[in-house]
């Protein structure tokens, strides 16, 4: 594709999202958007999704008011695929890292381990170039679930990423989710890593997963999804601490479980809006079709925060009617 065929389509697509939304009304993508991270660029919303084993690797959709997406790129078109990875590709984030992109990711190598990968870019929407080797590996469990934290005081890039031990053979009672200091090209760990919190409580079940850092209120808040992915278990739990690297203390129940019309909400991104509060980016099944890889579509709703500083939805659960669009 010539740049100027690019340059058009990319003011085609922006012209679409001229007009913000007043109103909205879940789902905000009703097609399959897994595990969504996203980021926000001059004013632009991206969210980058699982894919699984589609040829066209990570979606990239874009929005101005965080309601309306449209398609926009594809992190791996099949051309730009690791050569490492062959299957599985799960959860990616895009985040700005200096004066550059770095999208972390997890897929299965080669030899059947996942693993936690990384590709740099110039641009938000690519072409993203892979370091050619997994960023996190390990010989005996897998590694999903990356998401990376700028932490501003000290000028630091972390990755935080979750120890797949439900899927290890015998399973682990624990899964851990691990923070490690990133170089500040965000392509390399150094020093050594840290877990930062591991299932504990009875609704979490077998795992932990799906890892977001935010810092507000004078807190680390460690937003995670646990339990069953794929029924009505899943949910969303948080955790803070005054220390980025803890002891995180848990809010002792989930904050977004299941209701009479969404079915396992989880693996959220939480991002900042203009009146200074915070809304959560998500997936969720519609009741009545839930299970496979192919029916999670995207959500959105606001935080809200209880008298001890606790965050959580309305209700604790998704919202099923017309809600005010954030302020973008």
């Amino acid at each position: 594709m010539s740049v100027w065929v690019a340059s058009v389509l990319l003011i085609t697509l922006l012209s679409s999202l001229a007009s913000a939304a007043q109103t909205y009304r879940n789902p905000l993508v009703n097609s399959n958007c897994p595990d969504p991270g996203v980021i926000e660029v001059d004013g632009l919303f991206y969210v980058a999704t699982t894919s699984e084993e589609e040829p066209y690797a990570f979606p990239i959709r874009v929005s101005k008011d965080l309601v309306n997406w449209n398609l926009a790129a594809y992190v791996f078109p099949p051309i730009r695929r690791p050569g490492w990875a062959v299957s599985d590709f799960w959860a990616p984030e895009i985040h700005a890292v200096g004066d550059h992109y770095v999208v972390f990711f997890a897929a299965r190598d080669r030899t059947g381990m996942l693993c936690v990968g990384a590709a740099r870019s110039n641009s938000v929407l690519g072409p993203f170039a892979d370091i050619g080797k997994p960023l996190v590996r390990n010989s005996s469990v897998g590694m999903i679930d990356p998401t990376m934290y700028y932490d501003s005081p000290n000028d630091a890039y972390w990755l935080i990423w979750k120890e797949d031990g439900n899927g290890a053979t015998p399973p682990e009672k624990h899964t851990p989710i691990w923070a490690q200091k990133l170089t500040d090209d965000g392509l390399a760990l150094v020093g050594e890593r840290t877990m930062i919190l591991y299932n504990t409580l009875t609704w979490e079940g077998p795992l932990v997963e799906g890892p977001w850092l935010i810092y507000t209120r004078n807190y680390y808040y460690l937003f995670y999804s646990a339990n069953a992915y794929y029924n009505n278990l899943y949910a969303v739990g948080v955790a803070r601490s005054k220390n980025l690297l803890g002891p995180y203390t848990k809010h002792s129940s989930p904050i977004v479980h299941t209701s009479t019309a969404w079915v396992g909400p989880g693996h959220c991104s939480v991002i900042p809006v203009n009146n200074g509060e915070w809304v959560m980016i998500y997936h969720a099944w519609k009741q009545g079709a839930v299970g496979g890889n192919n029916n999670r579509v995207l959500m959105m709703d606001a935080i809200v925060w209880d008298s001890q500083g606790w965050p959580s939805l309305k209700n604790d659960q998704p919202s099923n009617s017309t809600q005010p669009a954030p302020p973008t």
